[in-house]
């Protein structure tokens, strides 16, 4: 569920400081001048991660099957 924070800085300007958090997925923050700006990025960044769409994978296509194999056969011991 996102939220929507409304903070002002030490120079007056206005903030609006977007926090998505959803069960089983890291946190997400963004922070914009406008408040349409931030209801747009809140709607379209959940739906993306609801729907499997906004992680990268890569970090997962750096390794092979057989690593994933000997890393699990040398926990096992």
């Amino acid at each position: 569920m996102a939220t929507i924070e409304k903070r002002t800085t030490d120079e007056g300007k206005v903030i609006h400081r977007v926090k998505i958090r959803l069960k089983g997925y890291p946190p997400q923050t963004a922070s914009f001048q406008r408040l349409t700006d931030a209801k747009k990025w809140a709607q379209h960044t959940e739906a993306a991660i609801r729907e499997g769409r906004y992680f990268k994978t890569a970090a997962a296509k750096k390794h092979t099957l057989a690593e994933t194999i000997d890393r699990y056969c040398e926990e096992d011991q």
